[in-house]
């Protein structure tokens, strides 16, 4: 079940990723383009590894951090089963 924390480690991981992009774009628009590639080929490495092995490094550690999105706790109740 889907909970409603500001921040949680889904949520965090997904600021970052649009941080870096903005980053990225900033960089390119002043000329800088090494560092803004050296960020994307990180960012893409990342997103890579997500993909072929369904797990994301980031969000492993945020977790660990801030805690899942998604709580699978006992003692909240599914509204379906009332």
């Amino acid at each position: 079940m889907k909970t409603k924390k500001l921040l949680c480690a889904e949520r965090v991981q997904r600021l970052m990723m649009s941080v870096f992009t903005l980053i990225i774009l900033i960089l390119l628009a002043k000329g800088a383009t090494l560092p803004a590639l050296i960020l994307l080929a990180f960012m893409s490495i990342m997103l890579f590894i997500y993909f072929a092995f369904d797990f994301c490094p980031s969000t492993w550690m945020l977790t660990k951090l801030f805690g899942s999105c998604y709580c699978e706790c006992e003692g909240e109740k599914n509204e379906n089963q009332l």
